[in-house]
Protein backbone atom coordinates (compact mmCIF):
# COMPACT_ATOMS: atom_id res chain seq x y z
CA UNK A 1 0.00 0.00 0.00
CA UNK A 2 1.39 3.09 -1.03
CA UNK A 3 2.12 6.85 0.62
CA UNK A 4 -1.20 7.91 -1.45
CA UNK A 5 -3.52 5.00 -0.63
CA UNK A 6 -2.83 5.09 2.95
CA UNK A 7 -3.59 8.78 3.35
CA UNK A 8 -6.85 8.09 1.76
CA UNK A 9 -7.63 5.27 4.38
CA UNK A 10 -6.47 7.80 7.30
CA UNK A 11 -8.98 10.27 5.98
CA UNK A 12 -11.53 7.73 5.78
CA UNK A 13 -11.04 6.74 9.17
CA UNK A 14 -11.03 9.69 10.67
CA UNK A 15 -15.02 10.26 9.04
CA UNK A 16 -15.60 6.60 10.63
CA UNK A 17 -15.56 4.63 8.10
CA UNK A 18 -15.20 0.78 9.21
CA UNK A 19 -14.22 -0.39 5.76
CA UNK A 20 -11.05 2.19 5.56
CA UNK A 21 -10.05 1.00 9.19
CA UNK A 22 -10.61 -2.76 8.14
CA UNK A 23 -8.04 -2.32 5.36
CA UNK A 24 -5.75 -0.31 7.37
CA UNK A 25 -5.95 -3.39 10.29
CA UNK A 26 -5.60 -6.04 7.66
CA UNK A 27 -2.81 -4.20 6.17
CA UNK A 28 -0.27 -3.68 8.93
CA UNK A 29 -1.14 -6.59 11.35
CA UNK A 30 1.03 -8.83 10.42
CA UNK A 31 3.86 -6.79 11.18
CA UNK A 32 2.38 -5.33 14.15
CA UNK A 33 2.27 -8.67 15.85
CA UNK A 34 5.49 -9.55 15.09
CA UNK A 35 6.37 -6.30 16.65
CA UNK A 36 4.43 -7.42 19.40
CA UNK A 37 5.95 -10.68 19.71
CA UNK A 38 9.58 -8.99 20.15
CA UNK A 39 7.98 -7.79 23.63
CA UNK A 40 6.36 -11.22 25.01
CA UNK A 41 6.71 -14.97 24.68
CA UNK A 42 3.63 -16.02 23.12
CA UNK A 43 1.69 -15.91 20.11
CA UNK A 44 -1.80 -14.88 22.50
CA UNK A 45 -0.29 -11.77 24.40
CA UNK A 46 1.24 -10.89 21.23
CA UNK A 47 -2.33 -10.86 19.60
CA UNK A 48 -3.88 -9.41 22.66
CA UNK A 49 -1.13 -6.75 22.65
CA UNK A 50 -1.63 -5.81 18.52
CA UNK A 51 -5.61 -5.72 19.35
CA UNK A 52 -5.15 -3.07 22.17
CA UNK A 53 -2.87 -1.05 19.63
CA UNK A 54 -5.22 -0.99 16.70
CA UNK A 55 -7.83 0.07 19.42
CA UNK A 56 -5.86 2.89 20.12
CA UNK A 57 -4.87 3.88 16.51
CA UNK A 58 -8.21 4.46 15.82
CA UNK A 59 -9.59 6.47 18.85
CA UNK A 60 -6.55 8.71 18.46
CA UNK A 61 -6.21 8.65 14.37
CA UNK A 62 -7.13 12.07 13.94
CA UNK A 63 -4.20 13.10 15.69
CA UNK A 64 -2.03 11.25 13.04
CA UNK A 65 -0.13 14.09 11.67
CA UNK A 66 0.64 12.12 7.69
CA UNK A 67 4.07 13.08 8.82
CA UNK A 68 6.10 9.51 8.42
CA UNK A 69 4.69 6.72 7.33
CA UNK A 70 1.12 5.42 8.99
CA UNK A 71 3.20 1.89 9.79
CA UNK A 72 5.64 3.63 12.19
CA UNK A 73 2.82 5.42 13.73
CA UNK A 74 1.06 2.13 14.53
CA UNK A 75 4.63 0.00 15.35
CA UNK A 76 5.37 3.10 18.08
CA UNK A 77 1.75 2.54 19.55
CA UNK A 78 2.17 -1.00 19.17
CA UNK A 79 5.70 -0.95 20.93
CA UNK A 80 3.86 1.24 23.71
CA UNK A 81 1.22 -1.03 24.65
CA UNK A 82 3.99 -4.04 24.50
CA UNK A 83 5.78 -1.93 27.13
CA UNK A 84 2.18 -1.08 29.23
CA UNK A 85 0.97 -4.68 29.20
CA UNK A 86 4.97 -5.29 30.79
CA UNK A 87 4.46 -3.12 33.43
CA UNK A 88 1.10 -4.23 34.01
CA UNK A 89 2.81 -7.97 34.47
CA UNK A 90 5.84 -7.30 35.79
CA UNK A 91 7.47 -9.75 38.43
CA UNK A 92 10.50 -9.60 38.12
CA UNK A 93 12.84 -6.93 39.73
CA UNK A 94 15.41 -5.80 37.00
CA UNK A 95 18.72 -5.67 38.48
CA UNK A 96 21.29 -2.67 38.57
CA UNK A 97 24.50 -4.62 39.14
CA UNK A 98 26.25 -2.35 36.05
CA UNK A 99 29.71 -1.98 38.49
CA UNK A 100 29.89 -6.00 37.32
CA UNK A 101 29.84 -5.29 34.12
CA UNK A 102 33.82 -5.75 32.62
CA UNK A 103 35.33 -3.68 29.92
CA UNK A 104 35.54 -6.39 27.50
CA UNK A 105 31.43 -7.38 27.35
CA UNK A 106 30.94 -3.78 26.13
CA UNK A 107 32.47 -4.41 22.90
CA UNK A 108 30.41 -4.37 20.10
CA UNK A 109 30.40 -6.50 17.16
CA UNK A 110 32.47 -5.61 14.78
CA UNK A 111 31.16 -5.46 10.99
CA UNK A 112 32.77 -8.90 9.97
CA UNK A 113 31.12 -10.55 12.60
CA UNK A 114 27.82 -9.15 11.79
CA UNK A 115 28.14 -10.05 8.19
CA UNK A 116 29.11 -13.60 9.16
CA UNK A 117 26.34 -14.08 12.01
CA UNK A 118 23.56 -12.60 9.37
CA UNK A 119 24.82 -15.32 6.62
CA UNK A 120 24.36 -18.40 9.47
CA UNK A 121 21.43 -17.17 10.92
CA UNK A 122 18.00 -16.83 9.75
CA UNK A 123 15.58 -13.99 11.12
CA UNK A 124 13.28 -16.70 12.53
CA UNK A 125 16.08 -18.05 14.45
CA UNK A 126 17.36 -14.88 15.50
CA UNK A 127 14.04 -13.99 17.08
CA UNK A 128 13.76 -17.24 18.45
CA UNK A 129 17.10 -16.92 20.22
CA UNK A 130 16.07 -13.56 21.65
CA UNK A 131 12.98 -14.64 22.97
CA UNK A 132 14.69 -16.67 24.82
CA UNK A 133 16.56 -14.17 26.63
CA UNK A 134 15.57 -13.45 30.14
CA UNK A 135 12.45 -10.97 29.98
CA UNK A 136 14.22 -7.85 31.06
CA UNK A 137 17.26 -8.20 28.88
CA UNK A 138 14.75 -8.88 25.76
CA UNK A 139 12.66 -5.75 26.29
CA UNK A 140 15.78 -3.80 27.03
CA UNK A 141 17.80 -5.45 23.66
CA UNK A 142 14.37 -4.49 21.54
CA UNK A 143 13.67 -0.92 22.64
CA UNK A 144 17.33 -0.16 22.48
CA UNK A 145 18.65 -1.92 19.39
CA UNK A 146 15.39 -2.33 17.22
CA UNK A 147 13.52 0.34 18.12
CA UNK A 148 15.97 3.10 18.38
CA UNK A 149 15.35 4.20 21.85
CA UNK A 150 18.26 5.42 24.41
CA UNK A 151 18.89 4.06 27.42
CA UNK A 152 17.63 7.65 28.81
CA UNK A 153 14.29 6.88 27.36
CA UNK A 154 14.41 3.28 27.93
CA UNK A 155 15.39 4.36 31.57
CA UNK A 156 11.98 5.99 31.61
CA UNK A 157 9.93 3.92 29.72
CA UNK A 158 10.32 0.88 32.53
CA UNK A 159 11.15 2.61 35.26
CA UNK A 160 14.92 1.35 35.97
CA UNK A 161 18.42 3.47 36.32
CA UNK A 162 20.26 4.35 33.00
CA UNK A 163 22.66 2.06 34.19
CA UNK A 164 20.55 -0.91 34.50
CA UNK A 165 19.51 -0.22 31.24
CA UNK A 166 22.79 -0.06 29.96
CA UNK A 167 23.98 -3.34 31.92
CA UNK A 168 20.85 -5.07 30.52
CA UNK A 169 21.30 -4.18 27.24
CA UNK A 170 25.40 -5.07 27.61
CA UNK A 171 24.05 -9.03 29.07
CA UNK A 172 21.47 -9.03 26.56
CA UNK A 173 24.24 -9.18 23.78
CA UNK A 174 26.67 -11.17 25.23
CA UNK A 175 23.64 -13.96 26.45
CA UNK A 176 22.06 -13.98 22.72
CA UNK A 177 26.07 -14.30 21.42
CA UNK A 178 26.50 -16.65 23.45
CA UNK A 179 23.43 -18.57 22.31
CA UNK A 180 24.48 -17.98 18.66
CA UNK A 181 27.80 -19.91 19.55
CA UNK A 182 26.03 -23.13 21.04
CA UNK A 183 23.77 -23.62 18.15
CA UNK A 184 26.99 -23.53 15.94
CA UNK A 185 27.30 -20.19 14.62
CA UNK A 186 31.07 -18.82 15.76
CA UNK A 187 32.62 -15.93 14.96
CA UNK A 188 34.64 -15.56 11.81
Amino acid sequence: MNKEEQDKLVKACKKNSRDAMEKIYNAFMPRMIAVSIRYCKNQSDAEDIVQEAFIKVFKNIKKYKHSGTLGSWIERIVVNCAIDHWHKRKKTVLMDNSELIMETETQELDEIEKNQFSKQLSSEKLRTLINELPEQYRLVLNLYAIEGYSHKEISKILKIKESTSRSNYTRARKKLLENMRAIGIEKY
